[in-house]
């Protein structure tokens, strides 16, 4: 039996290496990119791409055949962090996007949404914790979920990541040098690319459609020891971190539905075996 073909909307840090993976397992994939010169690159590795750009107005470019596919897989960050106004209208540009693929009747959706919908709680959440986000991209992802499942119901799968890293963005650089940082003993939730990936691939290989997953590592070292650990790796100068009167605390994600559900074990189980 064919695979299903499969659209990515959205050729970035995570949707250029995804496609690859889903390619060399035998689909049938289409990538989306904002560049001519980047879609020449990808056609020439075996993926038929598009260009297209999504704005708060609608969809430029062959929308239509991008989405005559089994599987939109969603990748389209809100931005917001230098920009409000861009999370603003985040939730637009995805309400263009499912309006044009219920239009080319897609089967399914994957949506890769983040943990940051949960705010700045305190202890474990699961993915039924009330969602309480504190930033402008954070309630933009919660009215897209919203939006998502409205669509989809349970077409739709949405993966909610933890904090992304991998090849071309280690850690060890954010804070490397730094001094007196705040918060030494919060706990981290971070996620490795290959892990995403995989959880990503699970999902579409076991048809695991109508759920919504945290997707983060098993363990959750502190803010001192992974940032630490981070830079020491690169040989460059560890961040110092200012006495936390909190102690240990902070948000803890608990990945225990999708690996019971998808039956995957994560590579890099403790995040600072990803570097």
């Amino acid at each position: 039996m064919a695979k299903q073909s499969i659209s990515i909307l959205g050729a970035g840090w995570l949707g250029e290496p995804l496609a690859h993976q889903l390619l060399r397992a035998g689909y049938e994939v289409r990538v989306s990119t904002t560049r001519e010169e980047k879609a020449a690159r990808l056609s020439t590795e075996g993926l038929t791409t598009y260009v297209l750009h999504v704005t708060h107005r609608g969809l430029q470019g062959d929308a239509r055949d991008f989405l005559s596919s089994d599987i939109l897989i969603l990748t389209l960050p809100p931005g917001g962090r230098r920009d409000p106004a861009a999370a603003q209208q985040y939730p637009y540009k995805v309400r263009h996007i499912l309006a044009q693929a219920l239009a080319q009747r897609m089967k399914y959706i994957l949506f890769t949404s983040s943990t940051g919908v949960y705010g700045d709680t305190e202890g474990w959440v699961m993915e039924d914790h009330s969602l309480q986000p504190n930033t402008a991209s954070g309630k933009a992802l919660v009215e897209a979920e919203y939006d998502i499942r409205t669509a989809f119901g349970e077409r739709a799968t949405i993966l909610r990541l933890a904090g992304l890293f991998g090849p071309d963005r280690h850690p060890g650089r954010w804070f490397a040098g730094r001094k007196n940082l705040a918060n030494g003993e919060q706990f981290v939730n971070m996620v490795h690319l290959s892990d995403v990936i995989g959880v990503i691939q699970a999902v579409i290989t076991q048809g695991a459609w109508g759920h919504t997953l945290n997707v983060c590592a098993d363990d959750h070292p502190t803010r001192r020891d992974f940032y630490q650990a981070a830079a020491y790796d690169l040989g460059l100068a560890e961040p110092t971190f200012a006495p936390d009167p909190l102690g240990e605390h902070g948000k803890l994600v608990d990945n225990r539905l999708g690996k019971k559900i998808l039956g995957y074990t994560y590579q890099y189980s403790h995040p600072m075996k990803g570097f």
